[in-house]
């Protein structure tokens, strides 16, 4: 393994321990599993059958990678450390191993018994390259706050994101394996005190893989507390002349503005170990906006942008490296320029329920 990317030695790890498996070398003990050493080390007897891990400088969010089965060697290179993790993994699933949930694998019939040409027909399956390797680029948007291929995965149930922070290891883990490349946790998690010693263990299992910890969701109304409709209710949005308490808010009213940068800078400094940061309305309430005699001169997708503006405004005041993202479908038409720390999706990251 490379001795450049020490986000890959969990990884390397895992592919260790599945070939032991997969060959019938070992039980899941440690000291039974084929070695891993780093590069320029010296071979143990009888090591000339070689998988080798490289590791090219890129960023990273650069997370492709490229693999090749031969007879005697198999390399797996990877763009970044991340990369490199997601080349693993995407090896050991061609091997058919699988990953359903979060302290669960499955394995291959135990009637493969040949794995090197096992890997060998894995690598000329339908979809790999005709020269008989497996090539994933990264896509790398510039500009943007990471790659556009990156995976993203949230928590979606009511209580998953808790669930999570009690479960870090076997989480972590399993979504190396699933090759997601950041997690997203509700903004409200890193809000609160009793979870700061598990937020602090799971941003540093995620480290262990590269994997990015980042804080949002569909929590953009959190940046106006409800508890200011029964004294401000011009700051909530108007629908049929009458000011609604549910889903977002009023973007053009300036008390509104003051609110947000003042709830914003709160939440954001209470994630500083955040790089990126999402809000976007809640779900069924995406297009449910404004419609007083101000916002009305406004469509839904022009005051999403106001209200994603101020959030980035708050961010760059808290965290002047972070980025924000905000959604808007594909076709969405909207004539509010973005701030350079803000940054539009088109598609949602993956919600996943665990419980």
């Amino acid at each position: 393994m490379p001795p450049n990317a020490p986000e890959t030695k969990k990884a390397a790890e895992d592919l260790s321990l599945y070939i032991g498996l997969l060959a019938g070398l070992t039980d899941g003990l440690a000291e039974k599993q084929p070695p891993v050493l780093e590069a320029g080390k010296p071979l143990p007897p009888g090591g000339d059958h070689i998988i080798a891990l490289t590791c090219e400088n890129g960023s990273p969010q650069q997370n492709g990678f490229r693999w090749k089965a031969g007879p005697q060697r198999i390399e797996i290179c990877g763009e970044s450390g991340r990369g490199l993790c997601n080349g693993i993994y995407s090896f050991l699933g061609a091997l058919g191993i699988s990953w359903p949930a979060p302290g669960q694998a499955i394995l291959p019939s135990p009637q493969v018994t040949n794995l090197r040409v096992f890997a060998l027909s894995a690598a000329t399956s339908p979809g790999s390259l005709a020269d008989g390797s497996v090539s994933e680029p990264s896509g790398c948007a510039e500009g943007s706050p990471a790659a556009a291929s990156w995976r993203r995965l949230i928590p979606a149930g009511k209580n998953d994101a808790a669930w999570t922070l009690k479960n870090g290891e076997n989480f972590i883990a399993w979504a190396a394996r699933r090759r997601y490349d950041a997690v997203i946790l509700p903004l409200a998690q890193f809000s609160r005190r009793r979870s700061a010693r598990r937020l602090a263990e799971l941003s540093r299992l995620a480290a262990g893989y590269g994997i990015a910890l980042e804080a949002g969701g569909h929590e953009l109304s959190l940046l106006m507390p409800r508890r200011h409709f029964l004294l401000r209710r011009d700051m909530f949005r108007m629908e049929g002349g009458r000011r609604r308490l549910d889903h977002n808010f009023c973007p053009t009213n300036p008390q509104t503005m003051r609110i947000i940068a003042q709830e914003g800078e709160k939440l954001f400094r209470a994630a500083e170990g955040s790089a990126t940061f999402h809000l976007w309305p809640e779900k069924g309430g995406e297009s449910a906006w404004c419609a007083c005699p101000t916002c009305r001169a406004f469509t839904p997708a022009e005051q999403n942008r106001i209200a994603a503006n101020a959030a980035a405004a708050a961010l760059a005041a808290a965290n002047p490296a972070a980025s924000l993202t905000f959604c808007e479908k594909p076709g969405e038409s909207a004539n509010v320029p973005l701030r350079s720390n803000l940054f539009r999706m088109e598609k949602m990251p993956e919600e996943k329920e665990f419980r």
